[in-house]
């Protein structure tokens, strides 16, 4: 499980600290971004503890969205 603020270690070994997780079609994802903040962002699905980065463009835009709708509440 992971928690809003958690940092932790991708495979291409940059950090990453967790800003937000959602619930999208009965799957779990998380928005991270880089430990240094300008590095990067990644959105991943949470599959058994494993995180796989969502490269797939329409659902990514669809994550996107739904990500920046939960921060406006």
């Amino acid at each position: 499980m992971l928690y809003k603020g958690d940092l932790i270690t991708l495979s291409n070994k940059k950090e990453y600290i967790v800003i937000d997780q959602i619930k999208m079609d009965g799957k779990d994802y998380v928005y991270l971004i880089t430990k240094d903040g300008v590095s990067g962002i990644a959105i991943c699905l949470v599959e058994n503890d494993i995180l796989i980065k969502v490269s797939d463009a329409e659902l990514l835009q669809k994550l996107i969205i739904k990500f920046k709708e939960k921060q406006g509440k």
